[in-house]
Parts: C-alpha cells; structure tokens; sequence
C-alpha cells in the first residue's frame, strides 16, 4: 500500500480526500511503522488513514523527543485540519488513546466532525499507572523488564547495549509526557469505543468503563483475548469492532 509523508508528523494512506479520515495515534515508545498494518484492513472506499508519526524516533530520531502530550495534540489536530477534509475517527492505542482524547477535543473545537474515538488499551486521562518520580527513579535494569513485558521484541536484541540505549529513551520520555499530562474537563461530543485486552494487567474492564465520563456521545466498552498488545493476535476483529461502531452511527445519524 503506497504510503507518503504529507508532514513529518502525518504518514497517508488512502483516498487523497476520503469521505472519511481515520487517525492513528500510537502507544509509548513507538512509531507509524508499529501501526503499519492497521490501514490496510481500516480502508473501505474512498477512505483516507493518517498515522502519526512522533518526534524522535523513526524518520525523526533526530529531532527531539516530545515533552507535552497537550501540545503534541494540538501539533496534530492544526496540521490534520490542513491536509484532510471530512469527518474523522480517532484511534489510539494506550498512550495514544490519552492523545486521542486530546487531539478528538481540539478537533469538535474547531468545528470539525469526529465520528468515533477509539481508545485502544487505554486509561482515561488522570489514570496514569506510574508518576514522574517513580518512572525518574526507574534503573536500566527495570526499564529492559519494562521493555520485555511491554513490547515483542526479541530479549536477546537487549542485550546489546547499543538497542537498549536506543529504545530507553524514547520509552521514558513517553512515559513521562504521559505522567505529567493534565487534561482538560470537556467531555467530547463523540461517542468512545474503549476495547482491552482479556488478560491486559494494566488497563483492566474498570478503566474502560472510566471512558464514559469522557463522552456524551455514549460508551461500548469491548474485551478481546490477549494482553496490552492483544491487536497484534487478531487485528482483524478490532477493525470489525470499530466498523461497527461507525456503521450504527452513521446509520443513528441518518435516522433521525
């Protein structure tokens, strides 16, 4: 599928002004590349995919890493309003999910029509699992366990000093822009699809649950087999799952 780089922070997928744009919002520590198979299953015709593509990593390695969640949104919610027209869906995977709230609030502000967010293994804002302290305390050793329960990628690869000191970095800072987030109170106008996974020990049925006092547009909440990166077995049920939600909208929408 061909891919281009409308700005460094916005890859495209898709219908150049699709009659519908979804926007992926990945999790700490990663890039567009980690939602690189989403777009290909998400577009039905004349749709359009945006990934975000944080600074710091991939592409941008150079540039540095984002410190501000709040500000990074309203980076994305200005340049998505330049390069895509239409209606919106929002997705975001655990951190991103938080992003997404942000960026979906700055988007309906701007008179912008958002269809759905989906948040992805996602605690609602203020449900952070660590402080700044104790992700500033955390050593290199805590941080190649942390590595290994939260990513695939092979323990033997962190061994090599030279992969750990490129991939620690990014994940603190991630950590700790999500650490340090202080949301706003609006409650978004669209409705929430909050999906976890069965066996996800950090973002459990209670935290998807919390995602209905952040909308009037009403909460499903959603379960699937596997843990905080439970897409990776069966994304094909996830896309299921947010087609759905956007079909009986639409479909609520045209009703009335």
């Amino acid at each position: 599928m061909t891919r281009t780089e409308l700005t460094p922070l916005l890859w495209h997928y898709g219908a150049a002004q699709g009659t519908r744009t979804y926007v992926l919002a990945p999790f700490a520590g990663g890039s567009a590349y980690s939602m690189a198979d989403w777009p290909r299953q998400l577009l039905r015709a004349d749709e359009s995919v945006l990934v975000l593509q944080y600074p710091g990593r991939g592409p941008r390695a150079t540039e540095p890493l984002p410190t501000s969640l709040g500000e990074l949104a309203v980076e994305a919610a200005r340049t998505i309003q330049r390069h895509s027209t239409g209606p919106v869906a929002v997705i975001g995977h655990s951190l991103g999910g938080v992003l997404g709230h942000a960026l979906a609030g700055h988007l309906e502000n701007a008179g912008r029509e958002v269809e759905l967010l989906v948040a992805s293994a996602a605690r609602p804002p203020y449900s952070a699992r660590m402080n700044a302290g104790q992700i500033l305390a955390m050593t290199d050793t805590q941080w190649l366990q942390e590595i290994t329960r939260y990513s695939t990628i092979d323990p033997e690869l962190l061994n090599e000093s030279a992969v750990a000191d490129l991939i620690v970095p990014v994940l603190r800072a991630d950590y700790l822009m999500l650490a340090r987030h202080i949301p706003d109170h609006r409650t978004l106008a669209c409705p929430v699809l909050a999906i976890g996974g069965a066996d996800d020990v950090w973002v459990t049925a209670e935290h998807l649950e919390s995602w209905g006092e952040y909308t009037d547009g009403g909460l499903t909440t959603r379960t699937l087999p596997g843990g905080h990166f439970y897409f990776r077995d069966d994304l094909t049920s996830v896309i299921e799952l947010i087609h759905t939600a956007l079909d009986r909208d639409r479909a609520r929408k045209e009703y009335r």
